[in-house]
C-alpha cells in the first residue's frame, strides 16, 4: 500500500514530517477510517517501569466495514534488552474524530505467544504530542476477541484503569 510507504518514509526522515506527509496520504482515502504511525512511548506502571514500547500501525476500514492491517510491536527493558517483538494482523478499528481504537491479534505460530491480542487506543494530538493506552491478552487458552475494545471502558469489571502515555518519539495520524 502507498500509505505504508509514506508512513515508513515519513517515521524515518521525522515525527513531523511524517504526520505531513501521512495526512497528505490519508486524504487520498477520503471515506474510510485510517491510523497510520509509529511511536515510542515508556511504561511507568508497577512491574513494568522503564520499559520502552514501540507500536507501529497500518489499518483501514472501508466504508463496508471491513478491517485490514498490520500492527508492530518491540518491547525492551530498561537497559535495552529485548523482551520481544514481532507482528499482529489488525482485525478491528474505529475512528470518532481525532480517536482510533483498534484489536490486533498475533497469528498462530507467530513469536513465542499464543492467542495474543492487543487493544489499543490511539490519541493524535495534532500539534500536541499523541497519547496511547493498552491493554493485552496474553497466551490464554483461547482465542482472544477480535471485536474493538476500548483499553479504557471497555475491560472487564474490576480491572485496573489503564494509563495513558504520551508518545515521546514518532507519532500517529487518524483520518475517520
Amino acid at each position: 500500500m502507498a500509505l505504508a510507504t509514506v508512513a515508513a518514509a515519513g517515521v524515518a526522515a521525522s515525527p513531523s514530517v511524517a504526520q505531513a506527509q501521512q495526512s497528505e496520504a490519508m486524504s487520498v482515502v477520503a471515506g474510510w477510517s485510517v491510523v497510520a504511525g509509529l511511536g515510542h512511548f515508556v511504561y511507568d506502571e508497577p512491574g513494568v517501569e522503564g520499559h520502552r514500547i514501540w507500536f507501529g500501525v497500518q489499518a483501514v476500514t472501508a466504508a463496508d466495514g471491513s478491517t485490514r492491517g498490520h500492527f508492530l510491536y518491540r518491547h525492551e527493558l530498561p537497559d535495552g534488552t529485548l523482551v520481544g517483538q514481532g507482528r499482529a494482523d489488525v482485525t478491528c478499528l474505529k475512528v470518532t474524530g481525532n480517536v482510533a481504537v483498534f484489536t490486533a491479534i498475533v497469528p498462530e505460530g507467530q513469536g513465542n505467544v499464543k492467542n495474543h491480542g492487543y487493544y489499543v487506543k490511539i490519541i493524535d494530538g495534532g500539534s500536541e504530542p499523541d497519547q496511547i493506552v493498552d491493554a493485552q491478552a496474553q497466551n490464554g487458552t483461547e482465542r482472544p476477541p477480535t471485536r474493538c475494545l476500548d483499553p479504557e471502558t471497555d475491560l472487564p469489571p474490576g480491572s485496573p484503569q489503564r494509563p495513558r502515555y504520551p508518545v515521546l518519539i514518532g507519532g500517529y495520524a487518524v483520518h475517520g
